[in-house]
């Protein structure tokens, strides 16, 4: 499983944005000024009485919107835009005909909305004089059997100007003044937009706890939005470079709970829904808050979040079908299983029955969409599990079951054919005071797993408090033995 902290993004241009969220893309939009969408309005009138395309120079600063707005008509004027082409190629009447049939193929038969194209790759470069001719050619034969507008960005409003002078003058008036200048959202929209961009990019909420906060940042200090954006993208990726150095090498943690519960229960209220297992610092304090550890969390969210991000913690379970087969299986001495005529099939079995539950996939990186519980027979591995619990986890013995499950990785991860050094029980990190009960040794990280082995069905609803604090203790203790917090 990747280190959260190598997924972690913040984009700062459209052009990143869109290849990073694709269509998602639509739920940053934020529509740009009045004037802006009168505009667009006017020019589809226009262009629809008649039947012929426009070129709309756009001028604005970089980072006010332009691409977005030239990229995102159908949003703007719902109904009257076609999705916008973006366009790269030669500005020849036969490049821009052959261009446009191709996206139009993308299109319903009886489509009668305006396609917008895009010619974003052109900017400080104006058309010549054969190339606007080819343009003003192009605007007139509906090559798809629709018009078309055709934007072109520019940055400098001197350029903006002349093309558009110039287009005026072998074209005729337009419906509205050319250029379009390009205003963008309002100041005050500034700091929502970043910090609901920082959440959409990553899946994950309250991100700007980790000292990044576009709170901070005074949107009158940059000239546009995209500048904001900017500042606020370099500074985040500067404090994730940060955290990555801060240990010698990328370690992560799972807290494992093994117990007869044969689902993730109270774990997919305080874990992200779009990272499967990634603990969310604000839902575990919430179903604690006035534990003794709930409240000192509480006062150190910051922190939290931290601790989450930079350990990529998570939390799993391990059904009675896995871990009593894991236990079986992966150890030839337990007379307790003999005694009960529990069979052992060998490690084969074990890493097929291992590899069924959430704690396999997560270390083999396979896909987890929910839980499963296949394997040996549920009732015959709940009673083994229930004969494990009633003689104790406690006096040590979880030690020996914590050794069992680290020769029970080493088969899983070798079974599956993933690369690793090793895999230890109960021992010291090299170059940190950590000593895990499991540690997994990767080229370049270290996966710790942290085990608790419990009676009864311990993640369903009636634990959720315990289940909670128990991983919050847990947090805190990684965060003091990692030099984070001396409370």
């Amino acid at each position: 499983m990747d280190h959260i902290l190598n997924q972690l993004i913040l984009p700062d241009r459209y052009e990143r944005l869109r290849d990073h969220l694709g269509d998602d893309i639509a739920n940053l939009l934020v529509q740009p000024a009045d004037s802006n969408i009168e505009t667009l309005r006017v020019l589809s009138d226009e262009i629809k009485t008649r039947k012929e395309g426009v070129l709309v120079p756009l001028s604005g600063q970089t980072g006010v919107g332009k691409t977005t707005f030239a990229m995102n008509a159908a949003q703007w004027v719902p109904g009257e835009f076609t999705q916008s082409l973006q366009y790269e190629g030669e500005l020849d009447f036969d490049s821009l005909n052959r261009a446009v049939k191709e996206f139009s193929k993308s299109l319903p038969a009886d489509n009668a909305r305006i396609i917008p194209i895009n010619i974003d790759h052109r900017e400080n470069n104006p058309p010549s004089d054969a190339e606007l001719a080819a343009i003003k050619r192009f605007l007139r034969t509906n090559a798809a059997g629709v018009p078309v507008v055709v934007f072109w960005p520019e940055t400098d409003p001197e350029t903006a100007k002349n093309l558009s002078d110039r287009y005026v003058g072998i074209a005729g008036e337009a419906s509205v003044e050319l250029p379009v200048v390009c205003e963008g959202p309002a100041h005050d929209m500034w700091r929502e937009i970043a910090r609901h961009t920082l959440s959409l990019c990553n899946d994950l909420p309250h991100l700007e706890e980790l000292g990044v906060d576009p709170e901070d940042y005074e949107p009158e200090e940059f000239r546009s939005l995209g500048d904001f954006l900017r500042r606020i993208s370099r500074d985040f990726n500067k404090r994730i470079q940060a955290l990555r150095s801060e240990l010698e090498v990328p370690v992560s943690v799972a807290i494992v709970f093994v117990s007869q519960s044969t689902d993730p229960g109270v774990l997919t209220q305080i874990t992200s829904s779009a990272k499967y297992g990634l603990l969310d610092g604000h839902s575990l304090i919430s179903v604690t808050p006035q534990s003794v550890i709930g409240k000192w969390w509480d006062q150190r969210r910051g922190l939290l979040t931290r601790t989450i991000v930079q350990l990529s913690a998570s939390a799993l379970c391990l059904p009675p079908t896995a871990a009593a087969s894991c236990i079986r299986n992966f150890s030839s001495e337990m007379s307790l299983f003999d005694d009960a005529g529990y069979r052992r099939y060998g490690p084969a079995r074990g890493v097929r029955d291992f590899l069924r539950s959430d704690l396999g996939k997560f270390l083999t990186n396979s896909p987890m969409s929910r839980f499963e519980a296949r394997g040996t027979p549920g009732d015959e591995a709940t009673a083994a599990f229930q004969l494990l619990a009633e003689s104790g986890f406690n006096l040590g013995k979880d030690k020996n079951l914590n050794g069992v499950m680290a020769v029970g990785i080493d088969h899983l991860l070798h079974d599956s054919e993933i690369h690793f050094e090793r895999v230890t029980a109960e021992e010291k990190l090299p170059f940190c005071p950590l000593i895990p009960d499991n540690a997994v040794y990767f080229e370049n990280r270290v996966q710790c797993v942290e085990y608790t082995w419990r009676k009864s069905d311990f993640l369903s609803s009636n634990y959720r408090s315990t289940v909670a604090q128990y991983i919050l203790e847990k947090l805190k203790n990684y965060a003091r033995e990692l030099g984070w917090t001396n409370d």
